[in-house]
Parts: structure tokens; sequence; C-alpha cells
């Protein structure tokens, strides 16, 4: 098992990656505050791939680098 760690720690560590976190601490608007790091990868289909690695825990995905204005997304 990983340790948790804040949300802050995760994005110093793993700069420009998508990250699975095993969610520990969600604030009110449900933005994960810390979690267990499960994978980790520069690309989005690999962290994909590790969701069978959460063991039925919640989870959530984060991309730690900065998203360009041009580029649009879907939650």
């Amino acid at each position: 098992m990983s340790a948790v760690l804040t949300i802050e720690q995760i994005r110093q560590q793993y700069v420009d990656e998508w990250i699975l976190i095993a969610y520990t601490h969600l604030d009110e608007e449900m933005n994960v505050l810390a979690g267990e790091v499960l994978a980790h990868s520069k690309q989005r289909d690999e962290v994909y791939e590790a969701f069978d690695s959460r063991l039925g825990r919640a989870v959530a995905v984060e991309y730690t680098g900065s998203i360009p204005e041009d580029v649009a997304y879907l939650l």
C-alpha cells in the first residue's frame, strides 16, 4: 500500500501526469484533498487501464499539468 499524500504533494511529485488516486479526503465541492496514488503516467490510457487496481475503493483521476485554453474537456 502506498502512502497517503496531499493533492499538493501529488502534484509536486507527478508533474504533467495523469494520476489514479484512491482518495481519502474530499472538500465540500468533491475535490480531492488527499489520497493514495494507485497509478500515474504521462499517457492517460495507461492510467485508465489501471482501474482494476482500485480494489473497490473510491477513486478519482487527476491531471497535474496545464490544460491549453484551446482544448475542451468533458467531465
